[in-house]
């Protein structure tokens, strides 16, 4: 990671997280769902519509010319956090998270996630996240937990 930046994410950058988009879902989904059940939402353009609906609210993390990593949120909730499988464990997750945080500081009372395994939890509870919920999705038949993290006040005198 000689040269990444992280900022808000840009029309011009759709293809790319449509791409980023497809690759995590393949990843997370396909351990957690029935063999080919997640492939309407990636061989469809599902991904494409919740992009070109959201990409405002996104923030990304390129390293050079190579998009590796992103955040999406829905007013104080996490969306989407991804990070390329080549680039992780460098901390980029917790940079983009930490973007997302400032960002809505003095906004919002707390964040909330939705995590899908061990590891996403546990990312999210060393960055002070308390499990509040598990349920179950409707569409995926996908068991998630619903972590929930008070945000700090900011300082207003």
């Amino acid at each position: 990671m000689s040269s990444m930046v992280i900022r808000e994410a840009r029309e011009v950058d759709m293809g790319a997280i449509a791409d980023l988009c497809r690759n995590s879902l393949m990843k997370i989904y396909e351990g957690l769902m029935e063999p080919g059940k997640s492939m309407p939402w990636v061989d469809g353009d599902d991904v494409e519509k919740y992009i070109r609906g959201n990409w405002p609210s996104m923030k990304v993390a390129w390293d050079e010319d190579q998009l590796v990593g992103l955040i999406a949120t829905n007013r104080n909730h996490i969306d989407i956090l991804w990070v390329s499988e080549q680039a992780r464990q460098q901390g980029i997750g917790l940079k983009l998270l930490d973007e997302a945080e400032q960002g809505l500081t003095g906004r919002y009372a707390d964040m909330t996630a939705e995590c899908l395994n061990e590891s996403s939890i546990t990312f999210f509870q060393h960055r002070g996240y308390a499990i509040q919920r598990q349920f179950t999705d409707g569409m995926s038949g996908v068991e998630k937990v619903v972590m929930s993290k008070v945000l700090e006040v900011s300082d207003r005198d």
